[in-house]
């Protein structure tokens, strides 16, 4: 015994540990999905084959041993040939090669690469200026179906092969004025312009940046037949598409769960969420700017400001949406100062002009990773102490924080590395569904376990119900059966007795007397007369079935003519019946609302006349209907604490019936009550032995 609870104690010892290992296992199986997907589409652009493709040196490209229909498209990669400051034409360099004159040193730029880390004397924050590059591409094998893919070159260019011009995206000028800036990612067709396969192609690349933080090639320009570059554009077009689509059917989505629960704010903002990152990704180089495939005459400019301004309000929205998940945990404090934050930083990009606008951005990027930093900590809070969904949140915010961080990096040219933030921001999506869901599942297992207790209950509460109708009926009729003894004992007792003194009274009065003596017993029989009356009158009302179930239609008949005769107001009474003696056990109750309904007319309505309906069927409904021409109820006298309408409806509804009452036309009340007859039922009860 010892042992067992030695081995008892040392598992519950363990069981927080495994938990714990749990949770880590399920976060590091997040990590890994999150490797294999940013793999994937930062490889997605690198080529099938495993051979390694040339690299340019001192400006010349050696594609003796690529085939490009054979091997696939090839990254015009290396040394290119540059010339600072200007914007030369191919014929402007022949032009100044052929005289000799004023010929520049040679100088040689990588590509890809941004000026501020391939222009000598540059830095980070001086990246605009004008450049003229040029690349000699020999033996290209199979030119004759080549193209040319261009992208991300900031901000405008002009390409010429063998000096005849292909492409161009803006206009390059050497100031604000004269350079019309347009990103852009574009396909030419060489065709005609490789005539002989055999000659080598003369690349000419002018470029300018006056708008951005960053200027040159910043990306691989792709060499290749038309077919292969098509249908690499097309592929990473659909994949932009499909990722744009699926933000913004994850926005829409949660629109639609706020709609039904507007309660919950955080399905709002998390919708908000997914359409600033739609705008985010659609309208930068990250997608190709896939927006221009739907509106392919939007402005660049225009385009940068509000993905990145839609980027800026994502962050403080994002941070919005886990405080509303875990307010205990997250600092509201923080949330106003990223507001803040995140509203200057849009009024900068909305407003100043360009290019303050993208040296501004470092910062704000600096301020985000804080932001990133501080959510991680908090959230691992929230899931260290178990609060709802928070493995699965922060799951998702680990990968999204580290896209993040490192398309940031990658944006300032800090790393040299492709975006990875679409497929961070899906996953990180993917999380919040997991996070939604298990908050469903746990809603709909509580409501179903609530339905079935409400079922229970509902069931049990029936029940009572039943057994409390019952009780009441029962204690109802053994009201009317005490009502019937007592009515028995007066009529057979105290008024046979009463009715002798009388008759004794009446002997006495006859024999020799006084004339005092006579006086007296006139008086007492008298006195004798009235309290039989009285005995007679108080059993008939104890008991109205003349001490017989089968009498109801001359019981009421005779309660009419009593209360006629007390009250001294005219009261007719009709009556139509299936059954020459009715044997209902509804009858009573329909007695006693007659007899209320009577009571009522004559105390509280000044009536001149009143008639009273009894009319019933065989197996069908028996209704009364007790009507007045008295003053109406709007008219008669306040009756305080009466009981007399609450308790003709409880009677109507003990034996299933209604009761209304009404205005009649021309002045009074109608008392209609509107019951089962009940006749089969009444009969089986007195056939039981």
């Amino acid at each position: 015994m010892p042992n067992t609870m030695r081995r008892l104690h040392r598992h519950m010892l363990l069981a927080p540990h495994s938990i714990r290992a749990n949770a880590i296992n399920a976060l590091w199986g997040w990590l890994r999905l999150a490797l294999c997907l940013v793999a994937c589409f930062a490889l997605g652009g690198c080529m099938p084959q495993d051979a390694h493709p040339p690299v340019a040196r001192q400006g010349v490209l050696d594609l003796s041993q690529w085939n490009i229909e054979r091997d696939g498209p090839v990254p015009l990669d290396g040394e290119w040939e540059v010339r600072w400051d200007q914007l030369r034409t191919p014929a402007q360099m022949r032009a100044t090669e052929i005289s000799g004159t004023n010929t520049p040193t040679q100088e040689y730029a990588n590509i890809p690469g941004p000026w501020g880390q391939t222009r000598p004397g540059a830095d980070f924050w001086h990246g605009t200026g004008v450049a003229t590059f040029r690349l000699v591409v020999q033996h290209a094998t199979g030119a004759e179906l080549a193209a040319l893919q261009l992208s991300n070159i900031n901000s405008a260019y002009t390409l010429w092969v063998n000096g005849r011009l292909v492409g161009q995206s803006g206009t390059p000028g050497k100031n604000l004025a004269t350079e019309n800036a347009r990103a852009g990612k574009d396909l030419f067709a060489l065709g005609s312009d490789v005539r002989d396969p055999a000659q080598p192609l003369e690349l000419v690349l002018q470029v300018s940046n006056q708008h951005y933080r960053e200027g040159g090639v910043l990306s691989s320009l792709w060499f290749g037949s038309k077919a292969a570059l098509t249908a690499r554009a097309q592929r990473d077009m659909a994949i932009a598409m499909l990722l744009a689509g699926a933000l913004l059917v994850m926005g829409v989505y949660h629109f639609a769960l706020f709609y039904f629960r507007q309660s919950d704010r955080s399905p709002l903002l998390f919708g908000i969420y997914c359409l600033l990152w739609l705008g985010c990704y659609a309208c930068t180089d990250s997608s190709g700017w896939a927006v221009r495939a739907l509106l392919p005459n939007l402005p660049a400019l225009g385009l940068e400001r509000f993905g990145v301004i839609c980027f800026a309000v994502s962050v403080p929205v994002g941070y919005a949406f886990f405080f509303t998940l875990y307010p205990r945990e997250l600092s509201l404090r923080m949330l106003r100062v990223g507001a803040v934050v995140a509203g200057a930083f849009v009024l900068v990009a909305a407003t100043g002009p360009f290019l303050l606008f993208r040296f501004v951005q470092p910062l704000y990027y600096l301020f985000t990773v804080v932001l990133i930093f501080d959510s991680l900590v908090r959230l691992y809070r929230a899931w260290r102490l178990g609060r709802e969904g928070a493995n699965f949140i922060l799951g998702g915010f680990i990968i999204l924080g580290g896209v993040g961080i490192h398309d940031m990096l990658a944006d300032m040219r800090l790393i040299n590395s492709v975006s990875v933030i679409a497929p961070g921001v899906l996953l990180f999506i993917l999380s919040q569904a997991f996070a939604l869901s298990q908050r469903l599942f746990r809603a709909f297992s509580a409501v179903e376990t609530l339905s079935t207790q409400l079922e229970s209950k509902n069931m049990s509460l029936e029940a009572e119900i039943e057994e409390r109708g019952r009780l009441e009926r029962e204690i109802i009729n053994i009201s009317e059966e005490e009502r019937r003894r007592m009515s028995v004992d007066l009529h057979d007792g105290l008024c046979q007795l009463l009715t002798a003194a009388r008759l004794r009274c009446a002997v006495l009065g006859g024999m020799p007397r006084s004339s005092s003596e006579k006086s007296e017993l006139n008086n007492l029989s008298a006195l004798l007369d009235e309290l039989v009356d009285q005995a007679y009158d108080l059993s008939h009302g104890l008991w109205p079935l003349e001490h017989d179930p089968q009498s109801t239609g001359p019981s009421l008949a005779d309660m009419i003519r009593r209360a006629s005769r007390l009250s001294g107001v005219p009261i007719t009474f009709t009556t139509q019946r299936g059954c020459e003696s009715c044997p209902s056990a509804n009858a009573t109750q329909l007695f006693r609302i007659a007899q209320e309904a009577l009571s009522n007319a004559v105390k509280h309505a000044a009536p001149q006349h009143i008639e009273v309906q009894y009319r019933c069927t065989v197996g069908g409904m028996a209704e009364l209907t007790v009507r007045d021409d008295g003053v109406g109820r709007a008219n008669a006298k306040p009756s305080k604490g009466g009981l007399g309408m609450g308790i003709m409806t409880h009677r109507a509804r003990m034996i299933g019936g209604e009761l209304r009452v009404e205005d009649a036309e021309g002045g009074g009340t109608i008392v209609c009550c509107c019951a089962p007859c009940d006749v089969t039922t009444s009969t089986k009860k007195r056939k039981r032995p």
